[in-house]
């Protein structure tokens, strides 16, 4: 995705040092993490008592305040209006009794306001107040676009209303030029309104003959079962993308003459009557370029991040054995960026050939989600078949009330590194994630048993014994509310399984029943008659059990399909 800027300059480095030499004092005020900017809507004012958005530099109006209180929180300071809006920094900061004291969650998390920046911002009492206050966004660089042989088209929705809920996904499909080839060289957002936009991606559509639809449509990080390779995407801090001059994206005649653009809006509030009409500037051109390129993901699906921690710590291993079987040769990385949501603290992608680490792909040991960094590499970094990958994230959740999972929402987590590799034909599934300890790429290959269970082979019904399985509770388990003899027997055969033993193969294999109603009712069975050993605890939905087609084949059609 992702333009890098990481031609490390004297000023990166002190934008960086502010950030690690005075972010230990948000922590002394409340909410002091989560004090938001008040003309970037989804920004976060990580330097709360400077004038500079990341720390350092000069003081604003709270910030002479808070030094010259010897940087402590007070009933004294709580009072004050630093920046003479008509109210108290306690207000702004969600401590209006005054009463917070450091460790402890204040009184309000929401509707968080900067002490040092007079607010409503832009209205007649904050005439003249904020003219230091940077509202500008970032603007992409990017010479190949001035190039004569450089086209480009703007892909857009519609006025569309934004629902009233947190988190909505919207998608549209666009058809592209497919009467030749060509490469996508770059791309930047046309937002229309950034209340409520968090990310844009873009995927590549298959060529298949699926009708898909041309308006909008909520899509739940799913475009279409055909539009499933990403090949962009814009998100807060950035200008857009500028791709290496070594290679592109291609589509067109041979492939992907149709993109999905899918949106994640981001509306905490829950707010009615917004609207949205977002989109991307695609910038392409038939002058192919020496390579193919793509997008490789790194990372953890599964996440479990306890409140009131200072630090939780995931990692994920694309090992050896993945990249020997999605390797066809060496591939090349020019640039990468890591992913993570405001929990995040830090991250990194580590290349490790032989047990030995050679190098960090990506390292942020201060990651800021407003503020992501962007790695290029001149010469490009090679990996080889039989290299491993490994993606580090670390998560400070002490303004948490409640434990965080992996999610979509802003208010979920993530654990992702994105690198631009090239040639894309060395590699034949461009992601390499895992849940858990199960390495997903290696499960859908169908090249490793764990724990003596192949996931797919037991979900979609290929094995013998999964079938023998499905079927034995088909016919022996035939009420919903209580457990027969024969219902017993067989779920204490099936409980026997490998894929069913337990562990985070099990764990696996539950979230992939649970895709689909017949595995959750699959699953409902197996709890039923072991009420000490539950196999997952995702609430269930009654539905018709008689649905005319059997319990394996329905998992067959509808998992593997997925798969």
């Amino acid at each position: 995705m992702y333009r890098c800027h990481l031609v490390i300059s004297l000023w990166s480095l002190l934008a960086v040092w502010g950030v690690d030499g005075y972010g230990h004092y948000r922590t002394r005020l409340p909410n002091g993490e989560r004090v938001g900017h008040p003309c970037k809507p989804n920004f976060i004012w990580k330097g709360v008592g400077h004038k500079n958005v990341k720390g350092g530099g000069p003081r604003n109006s709270f910030g002479l305040d808070f030094a010259a209180n010897n940087h402590h929180w007070t009933p004294e300071l709580c009072r004050l209006d630093s920046d003479e809006d008509g109210v108290s920094n306690g207000v702004e900061l969600g401590d209006p009794d005054c009463e917070w004291t450091p460790g402890t969650l204040p009184n309000r998390t929401t509707d968080i306001t900067h002490p040092g920046v007079c607010t409503p911002f832009g209205s007649a009492g904050c005439q003249g107040k904020n003219d230091w206050v940077d509202c500008t966004g970032a603007v992409l660089e990017c010479p190949a676009l001035e190039n004569p042989d450089t086209l480009n088209v703007t892909l857009q929705f519609p006025r569309t209303a934004v629902p009233a809920k947190e988190t909505t996904y919207m998608c549209m499909v666009f058809d592209m030029p497919s009467d030749v080839d060509h490469h996508l060289i770059g791309y930047k957002p046309y937002i229309d309104n950034d209340n409520v936009m968090h990310h844009i991606l873009i995927y590549g559509c298959d060529d298949s003959d699926a009708p898909l639809p041309t308006a909008p449509y909520e899509c739940g990080m799913n475009a279409a079962n055909s539009c499933t390779t990403m090949i962009g995407a814009w998100t807060l801090g950035e200008a857009g993308d500028c791709l290496d001059e070594r290679f592109g994206l291609l589509f067109g005649k041979s492939r992907y003459s149709r993109f999905a653009l899918e949106f994640h809006w981001n509306n905490p509030s829950e707010r009615s009557g917004w609207f949205d009409a977002s989109g991307m500037v695609v910038y392409y051109t038939t002058q192919l370029r020496p390579n193919n390129g793509a997008v490789l993901s790194v990372g953890q699906t599964y996440l479990e991040i306890p409140p009131g921690k200072e630090a939780t710590t995931f990692t994920s291993r694309c090992s050896s054995t993945c990249t020997n079987a999605a390797l066809t040769g060496s591939i090349f990385i020019s640039g990468g960026t890591n992913h993570m949501h405001y929990l995040g603290t830090a991250q990194s992608v580590e290349l490790i050939r032989d047990g030995t680490r050679l190098r960090y792909i990506t390292n942020d040991p201060v990651f800021s989600y407003d503020d992501p960094k962007f790695y290029e590499f001149d010469p490009p970094i090679e990996v080889k078949p039989g290299d491993e990958l490994l993606t580090t994230c670390t998560y400070k959740s002490t303004n948490s009330r409640k434990t965080v999972y992996y999610g979509d929402a802003t208010s979920d987590e993530m654990c992702y590194g994105y690198l631009w590799f090239y040639p894309s034909e060395a590699m034949s599934e461009p992601y390499c994630d895992t849940y858990k300890s199960v390495e997903i790429c290696a499960v859908k290959t169908r090249s490793v048993v764990m724990a003596g269970c192949n996931a797919l082979d037991f979900v979609d019904g290929k094995s013998n014994d999964s079938m023998m399985i499905y079927d034995d509770i088909d016919v022996s388990c035939t009420s919903w509310t209580s457990c027969s003899e024969s219902c017993r027997t067989a779920v204490k055969k099936a409980m026997g399984h490998p894929c069913l033993k337990g562990g985070d193969i099990t764990d696996y294999v539950n979230s992939l029943l649970n895709t689909t109603q017949l595995g959750r009712d699959f699953l409902k069975t197996l709890d039923l008659c072991t009420p000490t050993k539950t196999s997952t605890n995702t609430a269930y939905t009654r539905t018709a059990r008689d649905t005319g087609i059997s319990l394996v084949v329905a998992l067959m059609l509808l998992v593997l399909e997925d798969a």
